[in-house]
């Protein structure tokens, strides 16, 4: 969605300026990385998990047969009785053996053709043996169904990886709302029924719906507030920063110091779950006329990790006008030709 080079220059401003030294190199899990060749070894030693530990610079290639991908951990048998439970946290990238189909559907969801990587995708899914690859499947599933607009099928599948695993890391693909500006049939439509809803991610996520409106204002928070208190740390982690969200209803009332707080909040978040934060920071800094750092933090999400087209173009339009305002407006003027083959 941004062209090679402009995402070159920027992603090496963004990484030196937001990105603390020990998230440099983020776990690159398999649905985020451009699509394997076909498999030219057996089957039983096709996968493969670089990691780096914690205050090393050198990566480790390990070699062998993924047993599980869930929660933060990967299971890795490299021959014999050798298991490794590796950390996602040490984790720089991670290639598995894939099917013709997923493979053709990752580089579908590349090019953007959403129903046709959705088609391939669900066709992988239907013949995939190992548990931990499904749900890697349906992750990606859920970025189609995300981008195609259909949200409520979106929710329903990363429910479904939800339940399957606990603490997946894929809730980053859920439809949460981060602005409320997009015309309805652009985001989520929750209810004040779903405020109540059994599934804790449909709370969370028509939470997010609603929160704008005057009426639900005050249930959505509370229904935040309260699936703040989950014990699943990445469900509280989005509840949290949603609630930053208030604010920005009534950008006069930025409290002194918010701004800061939410900016070291989100350099403590995984990378992948930093594009709706960010997009919040960035225009928090622009109603402060911040412009520069307003910048910086709204082209995060088309840059870094682009969430569904319409709000990632919303990020991408906010840092043209913080550009525009910051005097860049080369810069403004190369991200508004991207902005609009972007809309095209």
């Amino acid at each position: 969605m941004i062209n090679s080079k402009s995402r070159s220059i920027m992603r090496c401003i963004i990484l030196l300026i937001l990105i603390p030294p020990q998230l440099f190199f983020p776990a690159l899990i398999a649905a985020a990385q451009p699509p394997d060749e076909p498999a030219v070894l057996p089957f039983i030693s096709s996968d493969q998990v670089t990691i780096r530990k914690a205050g090393t610079h050198r990566d480790n290639t390990l070699s062998g047969v993924i047993e599980d991908m869930s929660g933060q951990n990967i299971v890795l048998r490299r021959g014999g009785n050798t298991v490794d439970i590796l950390k996602l946290r040490e984790v720089v990238s991670v290639r598995f053996h894939k099917s013709p189909e997923f493979n053709d559907g990752l580089r579908k969801l590349e090019s953007r053709d959403w129903q046709s990587a959705l088609t391939a995708l669900q066709s992988a899914e239907a013949t995939e043996p190992r548990a931990w690859a499904v749900r890697e499947i349906q992750a990606s599933e859920a970025v189609a169904l995300r981008s195609l607009g259909r949200f409520d099928e979106c929710l329903a599948m990363v429910e479904k990886i939800f339940n399957d695993d606990p603490d997946t890391r894929h809730l980053v693909e859920l439809p949460l709302v981060w602005d409320e500006r997009l015309p309805p049939g652009q985001r989520f439509a929750g209810t004040s029924a779903d405020l109540k809803s059994r599934s804790v991610l449909r709370q969370l996520t028509a939470a997010s719906a609603l929160l704008h409106d005057p009426q639900q204002e005050a249930a959505a928070a509370a229904t935040l507030t309260s699936v703040r208190r989950t014990p699943r740390i990445r469900i509280q982690e989005l509840a949290d920063v949603q609630l930053w969200r208030r604010s920005l209803l009534r950008p006069a009332e930025l409290q002194p110091g918010e701004i800061e707080r939410w900016t070291q909040r989100a350099r403590d978040l995984d990378r992948r779950m930093r594009s709706g934060p960010e997009f919040l920071i960035g225009r928090a800094l622009l109603a402060e006329h911040d412009y520069d750092k307003a910048a910086t933090s709204l082209l995060w999400m088309p840059l870094l990790e682009p969430l569904d087209p319409a709000t990632t173009a919303a990020s991408l339009s906010d840092a043209v006008t913080a550009l525009q305002l910051a005097g860049r407006t080369a810069e403004a003027a190369q991200f508004r030709i991207e902005l609009e083959a972007l809309s095209k």
